[in-house]
């Protein structure tokens, strides 16, 4: 790629006048995001590092997911002297990309133990005579991670219906089944302890699971799937004796990306067979993290 004068001349200013941290060159190594969540710039990067061969992805601020930039051409580390050693003592990255429209150079300096700074130059080759504009960005270490352009509609099925004891009480469980669950990748429930928790768990599921009934009104919620496969076992319970909602349908929201998808209807009628004895007093086993559910629960309706 031919490289302007521009750009080199950047380059050599922005290394010059950063601030002097040091550090390995695996030290820049990662996937970043922006610790401001609401910029409008460039949100994330991501690093790798072979040898001392360095390339950069980086992604900018779209909707409704982010634009990828695409990996930067050329990239490369620098080390404080010419006979420094780069693997070891690396400062700095820069990164250079060219569109029919503009040149965009990147200069990357580590800020803290656990932070980047990121010093972005663009100029614009298509005549409009824009001005040339310089911004700066923090990035600490984050989650790699993809958006889809939308969510699969979940296809909701009601398996059965069983009654369970909890101390003195006695609920009916309606057992509920997103049956094209191997739609969903799994990453969608990987632990996001970067993103709001549910209730007391910090470590709650990228993707939360709602149940609505017929009137739009939320009865349920799962927020600590750790696979796509336990969407075979969802399920929402009321009191023996209690009326059940005519029908129910779920809510499907990936919080990292901000998309959800709606199923459809399911009517819940009475003619099921039930699958446990109501008179036991044994309660069968429970889903995994019933707890969490029952403190998200209580956390956001009591």
């Amino acid at each position: 790629m031919k490289k302007s004068t521009y750009i080199v001349v950047v380059a050599l200013l922005a290394l010059a006048f950063a601030p002097a941290a040091s550090g390995q060159l695996d030290r820049f190594s990662g996937y970043w995001k922006n610790v401001d969540s609401d910029t409008s710039g460039v949100t994330a990067l991501d690093i790798d590092v072979t040898g001392t061969a360095v390339s950069v992805q980086a992604w900018g601020k779209c909707h409704p997911t982010d634009c990828d930039w695409g990996k930067a051409s050329p990239a490369y580390a620098y080390a404080p002297g010419v006979g420094s050693d780069l693997a070891a003592e690396a400062v700095a990255v820069s990164a250079v990309w060219v569109t029919d429209w503009s040149e965009t150079l990147m200069t990357i300096r580590p800020v803290e133990e656990d932070r980047l700074r990121a010093d972005v130059y663009t100029r614009f080759t298509d005549g409009s005579a824009r001005t040339s504009y310089a911004q700066s960005y923090i990035f600490e270490a984050g989650y790699r991670y993809q958006c889809q352009d939308e969510l699969p509609t979940p296809e909701l099925k009601l398996l059965g219906i069983e009654n369970y004891t909890v101390g003195e009480d006695i609920f009916t469980r309606y057992r509920l089944s997103i049956a094209n669950w191997n739609s969903y990748p799994s990453e969608l429930f990987e632990a996001a302890p970067d993103l709001p928790p549910c209730g007391l768990n910090a470590e709650s599921s990228r993707t939360w699971i709602d149940i609505f009934d017929q009137d739009g009104v939320r009865i349920y919620g799962f927020c600590a799937l750790v696979a796509s496969e336990e969407l075979g076992d969802l399920w929402f319970a009321v009191k023996l004796g209690e009326s059940p909602p005519d029908s129910v349908y779920v809510v499907m929201t990936d919080r990292r990306c901000d998309i959800s998808a709606s199923s459809n209807d399911v009517s819940i009628g009475s003619s099921l067979k039930m699958e446990t004895d109501t008179t036991s007093s044994t309660a069968p086993p429970l889903p995994p993290n019933l707890q969490t559910m029952i403190n998200f629960q209580r956390g956001k309706f009591i």
